[in-house]
């Protein structure tokens, strides 16, 4: 959808990312390279902090670890999915197991990255999923 800008001319709406995640330093890189690239990018590093983000915020794409300071990042994901099921996630775990990932599949995790991990594996897959 775009909306009327400078001369008129339409400009299209920014894609929101929220990024929840206990570690500041992974949420500072990653809010730099997707902003730098003109997402609308903000983190939190609570569960509960998350959660009001993205009440607030209604970003289109959140990406959640699964280990945070008050909650466990699957409650997070359910907790989002109840509130929009069209929110695409994007799990980043560091010690996540095969029972996490599936469990997170089956909440409605639309993909699951092991840490340590590439932002250039989460550019592509940002790319992938705006192409839709």
């Amino acid at each position: 959808m775009a909306n009327a800008g400078i001369l008129g001319h339409p400009v299209k709406d920014v894609t929101k990312i929220l990024i929840i995640d206990d570690e500041v330093d992974i949420c500072e890189m990653l809010k730099d390279f997707f902003s730098e690239r003109g997402y609308q990018t903000m983190y939190a590093l609570t569960g509960q902090g998350g959660l009001d983000a993205f009440i607030i915020k209604k970003p289109q794409i959140v990406i959640l670890d699964l280990f945070l300071g008050d909650m466990y990042g699957l409650e997070v994901l359910k907790k989002i999915k109840t509130i929009d099921r069209s929110s695409i996630v994007i799990i980043i775990t560091g010690s996540g197991s095969e029972e996490d990932e599936k469990k997170a599949k089956e909440l409605g995790a639309d993909f699951y990255i092991d840490k340590p991990f590439s932002v250039a594996v989460l550019k592509k897959l940002l790319l992938e999923i705006l192409k839709k």
